[in-house]
């Protein structure tokens, strides 16, 4: 895997005079960052704390949260920084797969809570078991 030197957004900031969160929101260089997609057997609450930190640290309510900064921060696709905070939220898409997952775990006799665990960190097994009662 290619090593990617990530910048020092104080230093940036500073030779720029923008705050650090001025950089992280107007970098568009992302060239290198990494994929997260969540998968219940490799999960770290260590990034996953991180990017909540960062994101209370710097978008208190009601301020919209700028994935771009996040991203940026992070060195990890928006998209895949968007969907981790929704997951971490205990929040998903019910897609069409997502719906056919839980249907296929829950006749191997999968429980609510451990289909639940397989779709988010932080998915409730009531959630599942109103999608899969609909």
């Amino acid at each position: 895997m290619r090593q990617v030197k990530l910048a020092d957004w104080a230093r940036v900031s500073e030779s720029v005079g923008l705050s650090e969160r001025e950089c992280l929101e107007v970098n568009q260089f992302g060239d290198g960052k990494a994929r997260w997609i969540y998968d219940p057997e490799t999960f770290s609450w260590d990034m996953a704390n991180r990017m909540t930190k960062f994101i209370e640290m710097n978008y208190p309510r009601p301020l919209p949260v700028n994935y771009t900064a996040v991203s940026n921060y992070m060195w990890i696709e928006p998209d895949d920084c968007v969907n981790m905070a929704g997951l971490l939220r205990g929040e998903m898409m019910w897609t069409k797969d997502a719906v056919a997952k839980v249907v296929e775990l829950r006749g191997q006799g999968m429980k609510y809570k451990d289909i639940a665990r397989q779709l988010s960190p932080n998915m409730t097994a009531s959630k599942v078991s109103r999608i899969y009662g609909l």
